[in-house]
């Protein structure tokens, strides 16, 4: 009965690796060469969406940056949205980080005296927190961790600029393919 359990687990798990493959096939077609796609940070949740970054070479033979993409599972169908701005609600939605995403954007006419963040996406993303800022010092990228609502959160800035806070950002999803949000220094989360 456990082999057969075992069995069982393994079909299981292969069904659920060719139903990604399958996916990855239709967000490669996303990019200039999708021969040449990347792939990271994939995660699927209970009702079958999957979510992840993808990168591809550029016609001149060179890694683009990352970019976040989700897969929605409807009626055994998905739908792909491969978010070209960094932005993407819906995606954020699906994949996580809807919440600060709308907070920013409910702030961002507003005054940052103190400057403005870099916050990474918190969820399945983020991974372990040892492994994100490792990661980022790897890559030479200052950053800090705070701690809200007993949860860490990794944190770039303050910078003084949003177009400052705004590259890094897009150097951290280029670099890591790690999804994050500009947000006000010491701005209520």
């Amino acid at each position: 009965m456990r082999k057969l359990a075992v069995v069982m687990a393994v079909f299981a798990l292969a069904g659920c690796e060719n139903e990604v493959e399958g996916v990855h096939k239709q967000v490669a077609e996303h990019l200039h060469n999708p021969k040449t796609a990347k792939f990271g940070n994939v995660r699927i949740d209970t009702q079958g969406t999957i979510c992840g970054q993808v990168r591809g070479k550029d016609d001149a033979g060179q890694y683009e940056a990352y970019r976040s993409y989700v897969a929605i599972k409807r009626d055994g169908q998905y739908e792909i949205i491969v978010d070209d701005s960094g932005n993407n609600l819906r995606i954020r939605e699906m994949c996580g980080g809807a919440e600060l995403q709308r907070r920013a954007e409910a702030l961002a006419g507003q005054p940052a005296p103190q400057g403005w963040d870099v916050e990474v996406i918190q969820g399945a993303n983020m991974g372990a927190l040892s492994d994100m800022t490792a990661r980022l010092i790897e890559k030479g990228i200052p950053s800090s961790v705070e701690y809200r609502d007993g949860k860490p959160v990794v944190l770039m800035g303050p910078f003084p600029s949003r177009e400052e806070a705004e590259a890094r950002k897009a150097e951290v999803m280029a670099k890591l393919g790690t999804d994050s949000v500009v947000i006000q220094h010491g701005a209520a989360r």
